[in-house]
Formats: C-alpha cells, sequence, structure tokens
C-alpha cells in the first residue's frame, strides 16, 4: 500500500530530471549599450566635429573612402541594434513605448546611414544630434539617472525598467 501512494511521487521526482531545457536568461541590454550601441554610435558622432578651443576653431569631417565606410558602417549597425531593441528577446518585460524608442534609432540610422552614403558631414552632424536625442529620449525612462535627467551625466546609475 506505502508503495503504490509512493509511485506518483517517485515518477515526478524521475521525470523532473529529464527536461535538460536551459532556464532562459533575460537579455543584458545594458551590456548591449555599452559594448555595441555607444561605441558605434560614438564612431558616428566622432566622425564629425565642429571644435572651438584655445587653438581656434576647426571642422573635423571624413576625407578619405574609408572615412566615410567607416561613418556609413556605424549607421548601419545603429539601424541593426534598433531592429534588435524590437525583438521579442530584448523587449520582454518592457513597456510599450520600448518599441517606439527603438523604432526611432531605427529610423534615425537609417538617416543616417543615408547622410554618410551622400557624404554630407552637415547632414552627418545633423543627424548625429537626432541620434543623441532619440538615444536619451530613451534613456530618460529606461536609465533614469538618480538626479533624474539624463543619464549622460558620468556616473548615472542604470535601471533596466521604466521609472514610476
Amino acid at each position: 500500500m506505502k508503495l503504490k501512494s509512493a509511485a506518483p511521487l517517485l515518477l515526478a521526482l524521475a521525470s523532473a530530471g529529464c527536461n535538460n531545457q536551459p532556464t532562459p536568461v533575460a537579455f543584458d541590454v545594458k551590456a548591449l549599450m555599452a559594448t555595441q550601441v555607444q561605441p558605434t554610435a560614438e564612431t558616428y558622432w566622432n566622425s564629425v566635429q565642429y571644435i572651438s578651443d584655445a587653438a581656434g576653431s576647426r571642422k573635423i569631417e571624413p576625407k578619405t573612402d574609408a572615412d566615410w565606410a567607416r561613418t556609413q558602417e556605424a549607421a548601419a549597425k545603429l539601424r541593426e541594434y534598433g531592429e534588435k531593441m524590437k525583438s521579442p528577446a530584448v523587449s520582454a518585460g518592457r513597456g510599450t513605448d520600448w518599441a517606439d524608442y527603438a523604432q526611432g534609432l531605427t529610423d534615425i540610422a537609417t538617416q543616417a546611414e543615408q547622410a554618410a552614403k551622400e557624404r554630407n558631414p552637415d547632414k552627418v552632424f545633423q543627424i548625429g544630434g537626432s541620434i543623441y536625442n532619440v538615444c536619451s529620449a530613451c534613456h530618460e525612462v529606461y536609465m533614469p539617472s538618480p538626479g533624474g535627467g539624463s543619464p549622460a551625466v558620468a556616473g548615472a546609475t542604470a535601471a533596466e525598467t521604466p521609472a514610476k
């Protein structure tokens, strides 16, 4: 009698070990931003600069085919990252506005790629500002700094969930 009542328990314990499916791991958005998105955005932003300092004013812009290719490639990668951010693996558990921010990055990065393809430094510079604005708007919600405002301030602590 005792053996019959223990059988379901033994069966449950034995079959529990049969599920070799790995436990899903949450996508690490912070790592994506720090190791891929931020360096790629900086490549794009640094391609065209207006500098005014003690040495005077000067403009930095792509000069060679390789410089322009690097700028265009950075924009294309930003577009890809925007698409990746819309994927279920990345967007799961985030607010409905996450997809809007990701689409905003995709859209502006498409324009950035076209500006680089046209080799238009003024347009690259202008669109670089728009990329910054799209990123900052998302960060205001998903990565607020401790004192409020943009997380671009050094030392800001990131939060992966929307501010309440």
